[in-house]
C-alpha cells in the first residue's frame, strides 16, 4: 500500500518513481494512480479514508478479509501517521458529512488571508495552538482556525482528547492497528547524494 503523496495522482510515474506495472504484477498494490492531477483539493483525511477503506475487515475484496498483511510504504509520512495512529480530525465527519462537489474548502479560504492576521485570530480563539504555531506557518494556522470555525471546538482540545486515550501519548492519539510492525528507515543523504551524481 502506497502512502506517498505525489503517487496517488494518476501519471507522473517517472518523477513520482512509481513501481513499475512489471513489478505490480508480481504483487497487488493499492494507493497509488487513482487521483486525477488536476484534483487540488485532495487531502490526508481523502488518503486516510480510503486506505482504512482497503484494509477493512469486512469486504472480501479487503486486504485484512483476504489474510493478507498490508505493508504501508512511501515517503509522506504524515501519511503513514494518519493511517497508523488516530492523530487526525475529520471535521466533516463532525458535521454529519456534506457532499462531494458542493464542499468550500475553508482552510483554502483562511490560507488566502495574511499570516499575521490568520495568528491574531487563531490566538483569540485558541491561545494555546497560537503558541506552538509560527505565523508564517499559514497551513497549519488555517487548519486550526478551520477546526475551531466547523466544531466550535478548539483544536488543542482535540488534541488533549487523543493523547489521553489508552494508548495515547504526547505525539498523538494511540496505534489503531494494535499488533503493528513499524520500521523507519532513513538513507544517508550523503550516500543518496554520491548515487544520484552518478
Amino acid at each position: 500500500m502506497g502512502s506517498s503523496l505525489p503517487q496517488v495522482y494518476k501519471g507522473l510515474d517517472i518523477i513520482t518513481n512509481k513501481v513499475s506495472p512489471q513489478e505490480q504484477r508480481l504483487c497487488r498494490h493499492h494507493m497509488i494512480s487513482f487521483v486525477d492531477p488536476l484534483v487540488s483539493n485532495y487531502t490526508v483525511v481523502d488518503f486516510r479514508d480510503k486506505a482504512v477503506a482497503l484494509i477493512s475487515f469486512n469486504a472480501a475484496a479487503y486486504i485484512f478479509a483476504r489474510d493478507k498483511i498490508p505493508i504501508v510504504v512511501g515517503g509522506t509520512n504524515y501519511y503513514i501517521e494518519s493511517l497508523l495512529w488516530k492523530v487526525l480530525i475529520n471535521t466533516k465527519v463532525l458535521l454529519g458529512g456534506t457532499a462531494p462537489g458542493l464542499v468550500t474548502d475553508r482552510k483554502v479560504e483562511l490560507e488566502q488571508l495574511d499570516g499575521v492576521e490568520l495568528h491574531r485570530r487563531l490566538s483569540q480563539v485558541d491561545p494555546e495552538m497560537a503558541a506552538k504555531l509560527h505565523p508564517h506557518d499559514k497551513r497549519k494556522v488555517a487548519r486550526s482556525l478551520q477546526v475551531f470555525e466547523e466544531t466550535g471546538i478548539p483544536h488543542s482540545e482535540f488534541l488533549h482528547q487523543q493523547q489521553e486515550e489508552e494508548g495515547g501519548g504526547p505525539l498523538g492519539g494511540p496505534l489503531k492497528y494494535p499488533h503493528s510492525c513499524i520500521l523507519w528507515l532513513h538513507a544517508d543523504q550523503a550516500g543518496e547524494s554520491g548515487l544520484l551524481a552518478g
